[in-house]
């Protein structure tokens, strides 16, 4: 079980490989949409910045929203697939790579 109490067989039926992107990708962006997530890939790589309180917020909610989306499509790619983007910190460079 992932840490985030998902199996990878929960998002997807088959995990990344070099022939399934087309049905993978619309699973795991289907499965980004139902959690609120889809924004983390499509959002600038930039965390939101400020000094006050709400900046916090904001900050520990984009890095959650964030974290979140690169674990979901880390877990559903293949081996080979996530040798690649293994030490990416971005669900966005992670998804298009």
């Amino acid at each position: 079980m992932a840490a985030s109490g998902v199996l990878a067989g929960a998002i997807v039926m088959e995990v990344l490989h070099k022939n399934n992107y087309m049905h993978w990708s619309v699973l795991v962006k289907n499965y980004l949409l139902a959690q609120d997530l889809w924004d983390a890939v499509e959002a600038t790589a930039e965390p939101p910045k400020g000094e006050d309180q709400d900046s916090d917020d904001r900050l520990k909610t984009w890095r959650k929203k964030n974290v979140a989306a690169l674990h979901t499509i880390q877990i559903s790619c293949g081996p080979e697939a996530f040798s690649v983007i293994r030490d990416m910190t971005s669900p966005k460079i992670a998804w298009y790579t």
